[in-house]
């Protein structure tokens, strides 16, 4: 059986509202500020930190967005903020945490492990059918 790979950023080039599999889809205003922040995967969790001394000119405060089954669109993700959306068939909601020290923020957030996300899929499937 052959894995697939799932990226921590949604590439850019992807048509709106096209389906893949990633963890995080950051607008283009937030990539434009990479140096302030940062993104990584770590085995069981995906871990975000923000140095909010960086975010304080206009639209710059630092919002996430989750979004069930992939439903993401550009017109969602707008390049004046600087958000970034979380795909929940990826990320599980309930376990996230997060800390504030130093000036830093940052955020944990728990990977939904694929054969996990593969029975949630099913179950959904399987409950509409009926």
């Amino acid at each position: 059986m052959a894995s697939r790979k799932i990226h921590l950023f949604r590439k850019s080039a992807v048509k709106a509202g096209t389906p893949g599999d990633y963890y995080i889809n950051p607008s283009e205003k937030l990539m434009t500020k990479t140096p302030d922040w940062s993104a990584v995967e770590h085995e069981d969790y995906i871990e975000t930190t923000f140095n909010m001394a960086a975010f304080k000119g206009p639209g710059e405060f630092v919002c996430f967005r989750k979004y069930n089954n992939q439903a993401v669109g550009d017109s969602v993700n707008k390049a004046e903020d600087c958000s970034y959306i979380l795909n929940s068939d990826f990320i599980d909601f309930n376990g996230m945490d997060g800390e504030v020290k130093d000036g830093l923020h940052k955020m944990y957030f728990p990977k939904i492990k694929v054969e996990d996300n593969k029975k949630k899929k099913e179950n959904v499937v399987g409950s509409s059918s009926g």
